[in-house]
């Protein structure tokens, strides 16, 4: 298995995370675009307990 190095999305990504996951798409399907595992995009969104927070 292939580590990966760490990556720190932009607010433009996360963003993009926030709208997709709004419109219903998994987590999968979220992190396709950006070539990484689910549970990268998940950390994000559950550090806010799954609610976008404010900008």
């Amino acid at each position: 298995m292939v580590r990966r190095t760490r990556i720190i999305y932009t607010d433009s990504q996360k963003a993009l995370m926030w709208d997709r996951w709004k419109k219903g798409e998994s987590l999968q399907q979220i992190a396709q675009l950006f070539d990484r595992n689910h549970s990268s995009v998940q950390r994000i969104l559950a550090d806010s307990g799954g609610i976008r927070p404010p900008p």
